[in-house]
């Protein structure tokens, strides 16, 4: 008796079928992302509705829900997602620079941020208004985490950096003292002052020299 040898069954169109529903997936949460982002040019963070999200992503609400648990959650991923184009835009004013102090190299920072903010009203609103949800204000802390370590690797490169606190990262703190003269000035004016660029950079080095000398010793591999 000849014996029998299961074939191998044929799995080939479930995995086209659900790499493509993966693949929408992906759309309509990107759909979502860029739906808020463009809201918050003109919609105050605190009014901004899950409805009005899903309507304007042209996402059916309840699928909507697939992705995102509610507003806040959404608005945390913006926060993140937001924290990684500052954090490029960061590496890449720097690129191929040369810094003859780490105070130029604070400046040049903090004027990347302002730029930043001023072309992205979403960043502005969820990090500098003072309006945004507790929930979300919970997300901005982790991205901020995330962005001063970008930070705080930066300085490392450009600088011999002395031996700084362990169990917290000042640059960390560097990024909370620029913010709030920004976080003023928008919550006064609606937008960043130039007078009040100039307040984020007095505070921001000023307290990062009490922990970083007049001049440190710049790299040179």
């Amino acid at each position: 008796m000849t014996p029998y040898h299961a074939q191998p069954r044929q799995v080939v169109g479930r995995r086209r079928k659900r790499q493509h529903v993966q693949e929408r997936g992906n759309t309509r949460r990107k759909q979502l992302l860029e739906a808020a982002a463009t809201l918050l040019q003109s919609t105050p963070v605190e009014e901004l509705s899950f409805k009005r999200v899903s309507e304007r992503a042209g996402v059916p609400e309840g699928s909507a829900y697939h992705f995102f648990a509610n507003r806040y959650d959404l608005l945390g991923a913006l926060a993140k997602d937001i924290a990684e184009q500052f954090a490029l835009g960061f590496r890449g004013v720097v690129a191929n620079r040369q810094f003859m102090s780490w105070h130029e190299l604070a400046d040049t920072l903090i004027d990347q941020a302002v730029k930043m903010y001023r072309e992205n009203p979403a960043a502005m609103q969820i990090w500098l208004s003072g309006r945004a949800p507790a929930q979300v204000r919970l997300a901005d802390h982790v991205s901020g985490i995330a962005i001063s370590s970008v930070i705080h690797d930066i300085f490392n490169d450009f600088f011999e950096l002395p031996k700084l606190p362990e169990h917290f990262d000042p640059f960390f703190l560097f990024l909370e003292m620029c913010d709030v003269p920004l976080s003023v000035s928008v919550i006064e004016h609606d937008t960043i002052t130039d007078a009040m660029v100039g307040e984020a950079k007095r505070a921001g080095k000023g307290y990062l020299g009490t922990y970083l000398p007049p001049a440190l010793q710049q790299r040179t591999d």
